[in-house]
């Protein structure tokens, strides 16, 4: 199956390097980055290499040398370009008060979210398991989590959502690190009824935690 058959992702600003100026350039990152996440969908992630992708693309592998050091180089920026996606989608979805005026309702939806993106993103797992024991040296994914953790902070902090009790930001931080955690056993399940099992389970959890700190009126 040829990648222009395939749907493109939406990728954004480089997260490993900078970004070129030239729209050629950007295209060529884009066409390495889809063609890498395609065969992520078909093949285990530790048997693909830069010729294997070079060939698939129907580019040079010296192209790939121009913007990636390696592999793993391109692995990583393609992990980090979908966790700012997953992270996009959470922070629509929190800001969206119209949509979902409940607390409760935004966090079933969040985790909604989080088990589509999985679902529907098939590199995403194998590159969140490949890099989950790496997360402290993945620098941007940090910040990502730092920006929704300061997010929820400052919410909380103005009184949103009822909070009430509690310190803002260490509510956030736990929140997070239990989202985190949580996504890395969905990611992990062998079977999509497996998977959707774990994500009820964070739903559980989370509500069961938040309902100490957010009010429903």
């Amino acid at each position: 199956m040829s990648v222009d058959v395939l749907p493109s992702l939406c990728l954004g600003p480089l997260k490993t390097r900078e970004t070129p100026k030239q729209a050629r350039a950007v295209q060529r990152i884009h066409l390495i980055l889809n063609t890498t996440a395609h065969l992520l969908s078909e093949i285990p992630l530790p048997t693909i290499t830069t010729t294997m992708i070079a060939n698939r693309a129907g580019i040079p592998v010296s192209s790939i040398y121009r913007y990636f050091s390696d592999v793993t180089h391109v692995l990583r920026e393609l992990y980090l370009q979908s966790a700012q996606e997953l992270r996009d989608l959470i922070v629509d979805i929190a800001d969206d008060r119209q949509t979902w005026p409940g607390w409760r309702d935004r966090l079933r939806q969040i985790i909604l979210a989080q088990r589509g993106h999985i679902q529907n993103n098939p590199h995403y797992a194998p590159l969140l398991m490949h890099f989950v024991s790496q997360r402290p040296a993945v620098a941007a994914e940090d910040r990502e989590r730092e920006y929704v953790t300061d997010l929820l902070e400052t919410r909380w902090g103005q009184g949103l959502d009822g909070f009430h009790g509690g310190d803002p930001r260490v509510v956030a931080k736990t929140v997070l690190q239990i989202a985190v955690a949580m996504e890395d056993l969905i990611a992990a399940q062998a079977t999509p009824y497996r998977a959707d099992i774990f994500a009820e389970e964070t739903l559980t959890i989370l509500t069961s935690y938040l309902a100490n700190y957010l009010s429903d009126t």
